[in-house]
C-alpha cells in the first residue's frame, strides 16, 4: 500500500480543498472523480475508461483516503483493480484468438500503476503550494 504522511508544524491541512483540486484536476484530464466524508477523513476515488475498456483491461481506478489526526493527515492508496487485469490476461492466453487481449490487460496495468504515482505528485505539489512548510514522509506511516 503506498502512502504520505503529511505534517505541519502549527497549520492544520485543509483536506477538503485537497480534494477538490484533486478530483478538479484529474475530471479536467477526462477521469470520473469523486470524494465523500468529512473534515477528518475523507475517501477520493478515481477512474478512467468506459465499461468495454473495463473489459479488455484497460480501465484504470483507485481509491484515497485521507486521515486526519493531531499531527497531520495521512493519505493511503486503496486497492486497485489488478484482478480485471489478470483475469484478462490469462482468459487470452487460454483462447488463442483473444491474445490480442494480453495486450490491453498488459497497457491497462502499465496506466494503473502509474496513476498512484502521478495522483501522489500531484497531491505534493497541492500540499507544498497551499501550505510551505509541510514535512512529507513518504515512508512513514504514523500511529494514531
Amino acid at each position: 500500500m503506498d502512502a504520505r504522511f503529511y505534517q505541519t508544524a502549527e497549520t492544520t491541512i485543509d483536506i477538503e480543498r485537497l480534494a477538490k483540486d484533486l478530483v478538479d484536476a484529474y475530471y479536467s484530464q477526462g477521469y470520473q472523480a469523486q470524494f465523500l466524508g468529512n473534515g477528518d477523513q475523507l475517501l477520493i476515488q478515481f477512474k478512467k475508461g468506459s465499461d468495454l475498456e473495463a473489459l479488455i483491461g484497460l480501465q484504470a481506478a483507485l481509491s484515497l483516503t485521507m486521515q486526519r489526526n493531531g499531527r497531520g493527515v495521512l493519505v493511503t492508496v486503496g486497492q486497485q483493480k489488478w484482478i480485471d487485469k489478470a483475469a484478462v490476461g490469462a482468459v487470452s492466453f487460454i483462447i488463442p484468438a483473444l491474445w490480442p487481449l494480453a495486450i490491453t490487460a498488459g497497457l491497462g496495468a502499465i496506466r494503473q500503476s502509474g496513476l498512484a504515482k502521478q495522483i501522489f505528485a500531484l497531491l505534493d505539489t497541492f500540499v507544498r503550494q497551499q501550505y510551505p512548510d509541510v514535512q512529507i514522509n513518504p515512508n512513514a506511516v504514523p500511529h494514531f
